[in-house]
């Protein structure tokens, strides 16, 4: 189960995380536990999130603690009252790089800059390799290691290589579009 923008938002808004990063899991899982005295581990937190893939849904107790910690008793009363349609297999509009194919291109406008990657795999997973790049400090070949981009988020990649060397990127502003043409 993958927790909906309205959800995550409603999270990032109490909790006053963004979520870029990793430990920001470990801080949320922290603050949960201080409001309802209930745990909700930092690979299940990321896996509601959509920041590691696993299909596995939530079970009852995580997502009543989730509600506890959003002041509601019980998830359902949660989802009533927010009215949200709870969706177990939910996707966001994000475009998640494990699930591009081989060959596919993207194209990623932020603010002054354009950027194509053609899909393709480096140690055994899916990356991005730039194609082309204006404005960007992004060079024809580098290779970035993106979980995912959306639209109204930065682009970060937890790794990029760039030949011999190795670096990170993240932009400086938000995504204003994001293009797959499929192989």
């Amino acid at each position: 189960m993958i927790l909906s923008d309205k959800i995550i938002n409603e999270l990032k808004k109490k909790s006053g995380l963004l979520f870029d990063k990793a430990n920001d899991f470990e801080t949320l899982s922290a603050m949960i536990f201080k409001v309802t005295g209930r745990s909700i581990g930092v690979t299940t937190l990321k896996r509601l999130f959509n920041y590691i893939q696993d299909d596995r849904n939530a079970n009852s107790y995580t997502l009543n603690t989730i509600a506890q910690y959003l002041g509601y008793e019980t998830w359902d009363l949660y989802m009533s009252a927010k009215d949200i349609d709870s969706e177990w297999k939910f996707r966001d509009k994000s475009v998640y790089v494990s699930e591009l194919g081989i060959g596919d291109e993207v194209s990623v406008k932020y603010l002054n800059r354009v950027v194509s990657f053609d899909v393709i795999e480096h140690e055994g997973r899916k990356v991005l390799k730039v194609i082309s790049a204006e404005n960007s400090s992004l060079e024809i070949g580098d290779i970035l290691f993106v979980y995912r981009i959306k639209k109204g988020d930065i682009l970060e990649a937890e790794k990029v290589i760039r030949k011999k060397s190795i670096g990170n990127y993240k932009t400086h502003g938000e995504i204003k579009s994001v293009e797959v043409k499929k192989k």
